[in-house]
């Protein structure tokens, strides 16, 4: 009867321990589900906010290539004329959207630089199809096209074809840096870092002097300290496959940058509260998420920014 007991007990204790260590990796299991899911929709929102700002930056350079004063200056070469109205548009861009980090540049049909509004230098007639590949692919198609593309800057470009009897005379590019992004998501508590990849410094000439971090050269001169001081404090993140890294209070994920005809050209530094995956946590119930398109494993990135 003892021995009857006895194994009977040891069943029983067995069969607890057993059920324990399922439980215990299925939360373990379902914790991690849940924090992938909010990481997910956090990067779903900066590639929203990513979307509307090409959207926004085409339809502006759309409109511009039609302007008949810019299809003037490029057939009589008058570069004084091409200024004049690229600054008109970008005070009335101000004076109606507040958005002041707009840059336009207008080119000429062989794909040299006609007149930009930031650069004050002899830059007429510098050739730019040897490493701008959105500018070949507009002339081309002779459609209009947008991305995030590697310039003497790295950000967003919005290139259209000029026109004139369907004839290719030229092209205008709206360029925008991701500081509007930056506003929009800071309303989530969510902060973004651009940063380029060393190996690509030698065509971005005018980051070469900005701020650096592990491999990567920051895209802008201002950026959020915080998420920048984790980066510098953890270097081992950028070398990590994980999908996420939990630091401090904040979750940070890295998002693979393409440009135009290269792969990884850099990368978006995602920050995130930690607490708000606790949120996620007691607010899913007992339902698993089946939303996994932000997802990648270790052996493959499938969340890339275009």
């Amino acid at each position: 009867m003892k021995r009857l007991y006895f194994v009977t007990v040891i069943f029983f204790v067995t069969a607890l321990l057993v059920l324990f260590v399922f439980y215990n990796r299925y939360a373990s299991s379902y914790k991690e589900e849940q924090i992938d899911r909010y990481v997910s929709k956090n990067i779903d929102i900066l590639n929203e906010n990513l979307v509307f700002e090409r959207q926004y930056a085409l339809s502006l350079s759309l409109y511009i290539s039609k302007n008949k004063h810019i299809k003037q200056a490029l057939e009589t070469e008058d570069q004084a004329l091409a200024l004049q109205e690229i600054d008109s548009f970008l005070k009335e861009i101000r004076n109606t959207t507040g958005i002041a980090n707009i840059d336009i540049q207008v080119h000429t049909s062989a794909l040299r630089a006609f007149a930009r509004n930031w650069d004050h230098s002899n830059y007429k007639g510098t050739r730019l199809d040897n490493f701008r590949k959105g500018l070949v692919r507009v002339k081309e198609s002779r459609r209009p096209f947008v991305s995030i593309e590697l310039g003497k800057r790295l950000n967003i470009k919005a290139i259209s074809p000029i026109l004139d009897e369907q004839q290719f005379v030229g092209s205008i590019e709206v360029i925008m840096d991701f500081k509007n992004i930056k506003k929009r998501l800071k309303k989530f508590n969510l902060n973004i870092l651009g940063l380029l990849d060393e190996k690509f410094i030698a065509i971005a000439v005018d980051l070469q002097h900005n701020t650096r971090v592990g491999k990567y050269y920051l895209l802008e001169k201002t950026f959020p300290q915080v998420l920048y001081q984790k980066l510098r404090k953890y270097p081992q993140i950028f070398d990590s496959k994980h999908f996420y890294h939990s630091i401090e209070g904040r979750i940070i994920v890295l998002v693979p940058m393409k440009s135009v005809g290269i792969e990884d050209v850099g990368v978006i530094a995602l920050s995130m509260p930690a607490d708000g995956a606790a949120a996620e946590l007691s607010s899913a119930g007992n339902t698993m998420p089946n939303d996994t398109a932000y997802r990648f494993e270790q052996s493959q990135r499938e969340v890339t920014i275009k």
